[in-house]
């Protein structure tokens, strides 16, 4: 049944010499194929599109009056786009570059001459075969859709309510297609600069040059992925209702100042004036609240300001009444049309749909700012003006309802400034092992390296000269939470850093309950990882 609906199919020859069209015709013929059609002029491939309707195109790239790429990009722009059309290129082109411009030009599969007849009939047999059940699946696509039409019209009919709740049901299927679109282009686009700069600094023929402006790169695209999951953890954190708020005082300017600086050399490049606006009274600069979601609100704010501007300025900064801090930010952007003011607090939205993709980014970071304003009692409001710009406004209440002391560390073991630390590193992944020994071994007296809870614990009972522990949280045989409490049961003063991938809110808390003195989730960079240890002794 297969077999005859292939041999039935439509084939269109197209190549200017006649010699090869001899060749494949006659091969078509002995497979047995029926409808077989040709032309030495790629001028005519348009009207045969329309009036022979070809389940398969045998072409050639080397043609007078059009190359076969052009051919490709000509039917590219007739064909619908749910159309699936095979081409089996045919060419005495044998270079790399043709072969991968025939693939992007729309080519499903490439074969250069002279060529063996037995593998050009599989290949168009595959082709054919695979045209086949596109077709099939096409049809039965459509054939369901009308099941579905005809299904919804007896509902409409019969029960209102019910379709109410499809309704529902399509727009949860909308958000999870946007969730898994979105999420696999803001990981796979940072991961490509990742790994593709990575093959290249790693090739000997890539000159050195070259690979140092490779670095910054990959720096980028790396940060870039690690906002990205940072944004669907705090999402995530805020829907399921896995959130708390810890409170402390805050010296505002202080805290602005240093937001500041982390966007102004972005805001440089962009040619775009930034500046913190002080309040005109200094006596309301400190705010009790959430220090970790305030630098997150305001840097959101912040970073979709400089990512909707493209010339003049951006200002932020705050004023203060007997009972709350209002803070703003304000740019000479694009602006917000009235309509979309609502709608752009959705997950994954940016003012409309073109612009969903038009600029890079999460999607998440206003709704990230509503979940915590709501976890901290603020509000929200903006003023925007099409093409003349926006100012974002956040309140919060000057003293939190719940406050909290926020964490602090002490240090109850005695360190020789003198002698660099003897550490202990605790992890089981061999990679992570050796960033973290090759970034420390210019600065510790010793090294020691455990991969599981139970030998960190036997190594501290045997070198009581190791001076900090560096300790992974998931690891087979014993924990890093397991290891913590035994290593601090017999030496309470040697200070333990969890650095683990748990990255949630509560998973710090639950490394401090364990007796952790210190917390840093992976990924770090180097220059925070280095810091975290300059608390403890490390001098760099």
């Amino acid at each position: 049944m297969i077999d005859a609906s292939l041999k039935n199919a439509n084939i269109l020859i197209v190549d200017d010499q006649i010699a090869n069209i001899d060749v494949l015709t006659g091969l078509l013929k002995r497979q047995k194929y029926t409808n077989v059609h040709y032309t030495i002029d790629p001028r005519d491939v348009i009207p045969l599109y329309e009036s022979f309707k070809p389940d398969l195109i045998l072409l050639d790239l080397s043609m007078p009056f059009l190359t076969g790429f052009e051919v490709m990009e000509k039917l590219k722009e007739i064909m619908p786009s749910d159309t699936f059309l095979p081409i089996l290129v045919l060419t005495a082109d044998i270079t790399t570059e043709s072969k991968q411009q025939a693939l992007s030009a729309g080519a499903s599969d490439f074969l250069t001459k002279p060529f063996d007849l037995v593998e050009v009939a599989l290949r168009i047999k595959n082709l054919l075969y695979s045209h086949y059940l596109q077709q099939q699946l096409k049809n039965q696509n459509e054939l369901l859709e009308q099941k579905v039409l005809l299904r919804t019209a007896e509902l409409e009919k019969t029960n209102n309510e019910l379709i109410i709740s499809k309704d529902k049901a399509e727009a949860s299927d909308r958000l999870k297609t946007s969730f898994i679109q979105n999420i696999s282009h803001e990981i796979r686009t940072p991961l490509n600069g990742i790994l593709g700069f990575s093959e290249l600094i790693a090739d000997p023929e890539v000159p050195v040059a070259d690979k140092l402006d490779f670095i910054p790169l990959i720096k980028y695209s790396s940060q870039r992925l690690m906002n990205t999951i940072t944004d669907y953890v705090d999402i995530a954190s805020i829907v399921s209702g896995n959130i708390e708020t810890r409170p402390q005082e805050i010296d505002l300017n202080k805290e602005c100042n240093s937001i500041k600086n982390k966007f102004e050399d972005i805001c440089i490049s962009k040619n775009l004036d930034f500046y913190f606006k002080e309040p005109d009274s200094i006596e309301k600069n400190r705010l009790t609240t959430d220090l970790e979601m305030l630098r997150k609100i305001l840097s959101h704010l912040i970073d979709n300001a400089i990512k909707f501007t493209k010339a003049g300025s951006i200002v932020f900064g705050y004023k203060s009444d007997d009972t709350f801090i209002e803070f703003f930010v304000k740019d000479t952007g694009i602006g917000i049309d009235k309509e979309a003011q609502v709608r752009i607090f959705e997950s994954f939205m940016q003012e409309n749909n073109s612009n969903t993709r038009g600029f890079e980014g999460s999607g998440l970071g206003l709704s990230i700012i509503k979940g915590f304003l709501a976890q901290l009692g603020g509000t929200f409001r903006l003023e925007s003006v099409k093409e003349e710009g926006t100012t974002f406004y956040f309140a919060l209440p000057i003293l939190h309802n719940a406050v909290e002391n926020p964490v602090t560390v002490s240090f109850r073991l005695k360190i020789n400034p003198d002698v660099p630390p003897f550490f202990l590193i605790v992890e089981d992944d061999d990679p992570q092992r050796l960033y973290m020994e090759s970034v420390l071994k210019d600065y510790a007296s010793m090294i020691y390296l455990a991969s599981n809870g139970k030998d960190a614990v036997e190594i501290c009972r045997n070198h009581p000269e190791i001076t900090i522990v560096l300790m992974d949280i998931k690891m087979p045989v014993m924990n890093g939470f397991d290891a913590t409490r035994e290593i601090k049961s017999f030496r309470n003063e040697l200070p333990i850093i969890a650095i683990t991938a748990y990255a949630l809110r509560e998973d710090e808390k639950r490394a401090l309950d364990a007796g952790c003195d210190d917390y840093l989730s992976k990924p770090s960079s180097k220059e925070v990882f280095l810091k975290k240890l300059m608390k403890y002794g490390l001098k760099i």
